[in-house]
């Protein structure tokens, strides 16, 4: 059970940072589930600063 929960929550981690890193807005998170939003949240943030780094 926990490896099933942790490998959704860095599924959720992985789509929010390819979210971030095609530009789309945070607005965008199609999670309801905190534990969900937050990891792909924390991906989309990081995409964002990947991009500000790279740009």
């Amino acid at each position: 059970m926990k490896r099933q929960k942790r490998d959704r929550l860095e599924r959720a981690h992985s789509r929010g940072y390819q979210a971030g890193i095609s530009g789309k807005s945070k607005e965008f998170c199609p999670y309801q589930s905190i534990n969900a939003r937050s990891q792909w949240l924390g991906g989309w943030r990081q995409a964002m600063e990947d991009r500000a780094v790279a740009a």
